[in-house]
């Protein structure tokens, strides 16, 4: 068992899951909006999205911007096989992942082979592919074509009914699968090895560490669940437009979940996501939406400069400090 992780964190995600299982049943029975339901969809969206950022970028020191467009990539996936082919929505989920991690295998095994593609450049490159990405699929027809793609217009099988009940298990089970992969990288000799590579690559090469393999399997993975939790999202939205779908602002926002709730830890980027997608869902509508988007930037902006390592950082800090004194006291 230990392989997989320590147990009582094991027991910890367990216990999760079967309580958020029953959210919605609990969401009924106190006679609550459908509103909670979507907030926790959404939760457990950008936990995927801010976590499968977090455990390539906040693990490696490369910070990409390329995300949306896998992201974008597993949205269009499914909706091109639901629309187009007719396939049921669950099956593309797992093709949609597949795609995404493919695209990034390529990308990766040319960008990786060549050291001068670090740092900025790093980020630079993989934001131009997000463009590139998101041309390409406004110049098909039968993937966007520039019209825009009515998803629901396909076969959905039940998930893309109001309560939107079906697509939070979906987007639970991709949140617990994602935060699992996110741990067990962060505790093996995997994230050891993409530590070793954010604190000085050129060490870790000399030192025997295989970076390029290690660099290029966790980008693949981590696109892999970013696909997955794109091909979900693409039936809560509905309808497809390449504009908002590969919008900047997404990796953005999953980079700065990750920040704030502490790349350094790997639950952080949890805590980042269900603070920053609470804010954003209660404080960006009605007539004072502009002025809450300013609110919620600065508060975000006096939480980084304040608290670097992040709010799982300074947890952490604490925890050990409390550890610390107790053992003094003990020896005393």
């Amino acid at each position: 068992m230990e392989r997989f992780g320590n147990p009582k964190i094991l027991a910890g995600f367990l216990v999760t899951g079967i309580v958020l299982l029953f959210y919605p049943t609990i969401i009924g029975v106190l006679g609550a909006g459908n509103f909670y339901i979507t907030l926790m969809l959404q939760i457990m969206v950008w936990i995927s999205l801010a976590m499968s950022w977090n455990f390539f970028s906040g693990y490696t020191g490369y910070s990409s911007f390329g995300h949306g467009a896998f992201y974008g990539i597993g949205m269009y996936t499914t909706s091109t096989l639901m629309v187009q082919l007719g396939f049921p929505f669950l099956l593309t989920l797992p093709i949609a992942g597949l795609v995404s991690a493919l695209v990034s295998l390529l990308v990766g095994a040319v960008i990786f082979r060549l050291p001068q593609f670090r740092g900025e450049l790093f980020s630079l490159l993989t934001l131009a592919l997000t463009f590139i990405v998101a041309t390409i699929v406004t110049n098909v027809d039968w993937i966007d074509g520039g019209g825009g793609v009515f998803i629901r217009d396909a076969d959905t099988a039940g998930f893309a009914a109001d309560n939107n009940i079906g697509l939070y298990y979906v987007a639970l089970i991709v949140a617990l699968f994602t935060s699992y992969l996110a741990y067990y990288i962060f505790q093996s000799r995997w994230g050891q090895a993409l530590f070793a590579i954010r604190d000085d690559e050129d060490v870790a090469d000399g030192l025997g560490v295989p970076t390029f393999r290690y660099k290029v399997v966790t980008f693949a993975v981590s696109s892999f669940c970013v696909g997955l939790i794109g091909g979900t999202q693409s039936l809560f939205i509905g309808y497809l437009e390449a504009v908002n779908v590969f919008a900047v602002i997404t990796p953005l926002i999953a980079l700065m979940m990750a920040i704030l709730g502490g790349s350094g830890v790997w639950y952080g980027p949890i805590i980042g996501a269900v603070i920053i997608t609470t804010m954003r869902q209660l404080l960006t509508s009605g007539e004072s939406a502009v002025l809450n988007q300013i609110f919620i930037g600065m508060v975000l902006i006096l939480v980084i400069l304040l608290i670097p390592d992040g709010i799982a950082g300074l947890l952490q800090r604490l925890f050990n400090r409390q550890r610390t004194l107790k053992t003094a006291e003990d020896s005393a």
